[in-house]
C-alpha cells in the first residue's frame, strides 16, 4: 500500500510541477504587457544597455549573421531530433517508461521555453512599455494642426529630398546608389543614431552594434521583410538582396534602434526617419526625407481636396523625375519577387508573403502593438516635429 501511495504522490507532484512550469512560462511571456511604464523607462535606460552588451559583443565577433546560420543549421537538426525522439517514444510505448520519458521531455522543453522567455523580455519585451519617442521629443501637441502646417512640413520634406537626391551618383539606369559599402553604412548608422539621441535627448543605448548582412536575402525577400532584430543574440540582420536607397538607410537605422532599447515599430521608424534627415550623408538624408514626403503627401492632398485649397503639384515637377527612377527600380525588384512567390504558391499552395505577414501581425499584437499597422508613423507626428524643432529654430 505504501508503494502505491508513493507512486500516486509522485504522479501528483509531476502533474503539479508540469502545470506550474506552464504557468511560469505564460506569466513570463506576457509580463511585458503589465509592467509599469516608469519601471520600463528605468530598465531601458539604466539596465538594458548592460544586459545587452555581452550578447551584442559576442555576436559582433562574427562578421556573418549568426541568426541566419543558426536557423539554417538548427532546422535540419531539430527535424532529425524530432524523428529520433519519436523513435525512442515508440520503443518505450512498446516496453515501458513512456510516461517518464514524456514528462522529462516536457520538463526540458519548458525549461528552455522559460529561459527563452526571460531572455526575450530582458532583451526586447520590456522595451515595448517605455515612453514613446514622440513624447520624448517634447512635441507641441496643444495646438490643432492646420492645412498650412501640413503644407509647410511637406515643403520641408520635399526640399530636403530633392536637395539630397541632387548630390547622389547614379548607375547607368539613372538610379541613385549608396555612397558607401554595407560595412561603412552600418557603422555610420550607429553613430548617426547616437548623435541624434544626443541632440534631442532620446535615451538610446550607447552600445555600438554592427548590423549584419544576410546571405540568403533573396529568398528572405519572399517574406517582404527587409530587416529583423534577434533579441536572443542582440543582432540586427539586414536584407541585402537589393540595397534600395529609398529604404535601406531607414531599415538599418530601424533595426539598430531595436538593439539600442526601443521595441515599438512606430518608434523605430520615427527615430530612423528623423535621424536620416539629420544626416550629413546625402544618401541617408534622401531616404529620410523621401519617407516623410510620401507619408505627408496623400494626407495633405486629402485635406486640400476637402477644404478646396490649392495643393502644390510637387509630383509634376521635373525635379521629381530622378526620384521616380528610384521608385520604378524598387518596384521592379518587388514585382520580380512577387512573381517568384506566385510560382511557389502555384506549386506548393503556400503564400509565403501572406504567412509571414500574419505571423508578424500576431507577434506584434501579443506584445501590445497594433500589429503590422504599427510600422506606420502617424503623419501628424512629422508635422509636429517640423513645427517644434525645425520651423521654430529657423524662425528664432
Amino acid at each position: 500500500m505504501k508503494i502505491v501511495k508513493k507512486e500516486k504522490r509522485r504522479i501528483v507532484l509531476k502533474i503539479v510541477s508540469a502545470l506550474l512550469m506552464m504557468a511560469v512560462f505564460v506569466v513570463v511571456a506576457i509580463s511585458n504587457n503589465f509592467i509599469p511604464r516608469d519601471f520600463a523607462d528605468y530598465y531601458c535606460t539604466n539596465i538594458f544597455p548592460y544586459i545587452s552588451v555581452p550578447f551584442q559583443r559576442f555576436s559582433m565577433i562574427f562578421h556573418f549573421s549568426l541568426t541566419e546560420n543558426l536557423i539554417v543549421c538548427l532546422a535540419p537538426m531539430l527535424a532529425a531530433g524530432l524523428v529520433i525522439w519519436l523513435v525512442i517514444l515508440i520503443k518505450k510505448l512498446m516496453t515501458k517508461g513512456a510516461g517518464i520519458y514524456l514528462y522529462r521531455s516536457y520538463r526540458n522543453l519548458m525549461i528552455i521555453l522559460i529561459a527563452g522567455a526571460v531572455l526575450f523580455q530582458a532583451m526586447h519585451g520590456f522595451n515595448y512599455r517605455r515612453t514613446r519617442v514622440s513624447k520624448e521629443l517634447e512635441l507641441n501637441t496643444e495646438e490643432e494642426l492646420t492645412y498650412e502646417d501640413y503644407l509647410e512640413a511637406l515643403k520641408w520634406a520635399y526640399s530636403g529630398m530633392i536637395e539630397a537626391r541632387s548630390q547622389l551618383g547614379e548607375d547607368y539606369n539613372g538610379v541613385a546608389h549608396m555612397r558607401g559599402s554595407f560595412e561603412n553604412s552600418a557603422a555610420y548608422a550607429c553613430s548617426l543614431l547616437n548623435a541624434f539621441s544626443d541632440k534631442y535627448d532620446i535615451p538610446l543605448s550607447r552600445n555600438y552594434v554592427r548590423a549584419k548582412p544576410v546571405s540568403l536575402s533573396h529568398y528572405w525577400s519572399y517574406t517582404y521583410i527587409v530587416g529583423v532584430y534577434d533579441p536572443f543574440l542582440g543582432e540586427a540582420n539586414i536584407n541585402t538582396d537589393y540595397l534600395n536607397i529609398t529604404e535601406y538607410p531607414i531599415t538599418i537605422c530601424h533595426e539598430l534602434c531595436h538593439t539600442k532599447g526601443y521595441a515599438s515599430e512606430t518608434d523605430c521608424n520615427l527615430l530612423a526617419a528623423l535621424a536620416c534627415c539629420s544626416s550629413a550623408r546625402a544618401d541617408f538624408r534622401y531616404c529620410g526625407f523621401y519617407e516623410i514626403f510620401w507619408n505627408l503627401y496623400s494626407t495633405t492632398a486629402g485635406i486640400a481636396k476637402a477644404t478646396n485649397e490649392v495643393m502644390p503639384q510637387y509630383e509634376l515637377t521635373s525635379e521629381m523625375e530622378p526620384v521616380y527612377r528610384d521608385m520604378r527600380a524598387a518596384n521592379l525588384y518587388w514585382l520580380n519577387i512577387d512573381r517568384e512567390v506566385d510560382d511557389i504558391y502555384e506549386i506548393f499552395g503556400i503564400d509565403i508573403t501572406e504567412a509571414s505577414s500574419t505571423a508578424n501581425d500576431t507577434f506584434l499584437k501579443s506584445n501590445g502593438e497594433s500589429g503590422v499597422d504599427s510600422y506606420v508613423v502617424p503623419e501628424s507626428i512629422y508635422v509636429r516635429f517640423y513645427l517644434t524643432h525645425v520651423a521654430g529654430v529657423e524662425d528664432a
